[in-house]
């Protein structure tokens, strides 16, 4: 078998590196001994495998590179929109002559994928679309690898993940097309299950899945707690913020966040911001926004400042009491450690999952956040986690059962 595992992103984001690093692991499962590539967004010269696994680059990061300069980069764009594009739609031999042209990085995903026994698109929140033109291209380059597979008849998995939304009729006609060809489309949550229905995707090719980060589960490698130089009894509030809001909303949620870190405090617990992404590209580096928060803080609470291997964050999350939580694996890290969680939610994954598991009340809209919202919810966990630690230890265990179930659905799928 030569599978080819496309979408994946960066390993400073310690969600995405989880579902890549449980991804590689099933496809090893269902198909041992595999011959697996990784086309990501890691540049390969940089980072030529990940675990194990060859990662060889691909056309998304190769139109995205920060590192050259915005000309140089809408001009990547320009021209691989029209060559793809050829290459999806042209008879044969122009269509072939079309990935000829393809600048090589480009060209070693189209090629791996069209030479595949099976392409698996892994887990996350990647396919959609926001408004503007950047909305279209994003659709476009996230969903050209698996056109050219279709295209040779290679068959796609879509691992579980979240779809949508999609302003325009046009980008949800291509979605449908990707979806109705494919030989699997998992979502993890109902919203994105309505998302595929509206793009026409029927709903027997719709499978409600779950998110693969309930199947993360790395070996403890750090001391944390001697690490940040916490006593063995004292109670730590894990938070964990992101740049997501317009400029005057983004500082309204900071200091609200600020509030409740204080409350936490006068409580005797220390709070810790907690960098669930620590990578510069896009600009999404958590610890920019944590070090205003901290500085909005009465009285300091601990801070990673660091950039921390995914695998040991994990760690990190086990010796909490309690989470705040905006990035949103952060929150499966913590709920799979039994940590009580209030997450606050930026996109639809976040109620969606929340719901699944019987903690939809415990989700406050990132937008909405105040520190009574918060406080009203955080506080009784502090006091008495029972009630909630009931509802998860009767939701949890089937949760992680279906996140393990993949390899055997990959298996029906080939």
């Amino acid at each position: 078998m030569n599978i080819v595992v496309i979408n994946a992103y960066v390993r400073e984001n310690a969600g995405d590196a989880a579902l890549l690093s449980v991804c590689l692991r099933h496809v090893q499962e269902a198909f041992p001994g595999a011959d697996v590539v990784i086309a990501g967004m890691e540049e390969a010269d940089v980072h030529p495998e990940f675990e194990g696994t060859p990662n060889i680059g691909s056309i998304r990061r190769y139109v995205a590179d920060g590192t050259v300069t915005l000309p140089r980069r809408l001009l990547r764009k320009a021209l691989l929109g029209l060559v793809g594009t050829a290459a999806v739609a042209l008879p044969g031999p122009f269509a072939r002559a079309a990935v000829r042209l393809l600048p090589a990085e480009a060209r070693r995903e189209a090629d791996a994928v069209s030479r595949a026994d099976l392409v698996v698109s892994m887990g996350g929140g990647y396919v959609l679309a926001r408004p503007g033109l950047d909305g279209y291209q994003n659709v476009f380059f996230v969903l050209l690898p698996a056109l050219l597979a279709q295209r040779t008849g290679v068959p796609v998995v879509w691992a579980p993940q979240s779809f949508g939304p999609f302003p325009a009729s046009v980008q949800r006609r291509l979605v449908g097309r990707v979806m109705r060809r494919s030989a699997a489309v998992l979502a993890r949550e109902d919203v994105s299950a309505g998302e595929l229905l509206a793009c026409g995707v029927p709903a027997d090719r719709v499978e409600r899945a779950v998110d693969a980060g309930f199947a993360f589960q790395p070996e403890r490698r750090t001391d944390w707690r001697a690490r940040l130089g916490v006593g063995p009894d004292e109670r730590l509030v894990g938070v964990t913020a992101r740049r997501w809001l317009a400029p005057a909303a983004q500082e309204r949620y900071e200091r609200e966040l600020a509030r409740t870190i204080d409350a936490v405090q006068a409580t005797g617990a220390r709070a810790l911001l907690i960098p669930q992404v620590s990578t510069d590209y896009l600009g999404d580096d958590d610890r920019v926004c944590e070090r205003r928060i901290a500085g909005y803080c009465t009285g300091d609470p601990l801070m990673v400042d660091e950039v921390v291997d995914y695998r040991d964050l994990k760690g990190l999350y086990d010796e909490c009491t309690l989470l705040l939580g905006t990035r949103f694996h952060s929150v499966i890290f913590s709920l799979t450690s039994g940590v009580p969680c209030v997450a606050i939610e930026y996109e639809h994954k976040t109620r969606g999952i929340m719901a699944d598991l019987g903690l939809g009340e415990w989700v406050v809209p990132i937008a909405d956040v105040t520190h009574d919202r918060l406080w009203a919810l955080a506080e009784p966990l502090l006091k008495d986690p029972a009630p909630y630690l009931e509802i998860l230890d009767a939701n949890l265990p089937g949760y992680l059962a279906r996140a393990r179930s993949f390899p055997a659905r990959l298996r029906e799928a080939v």
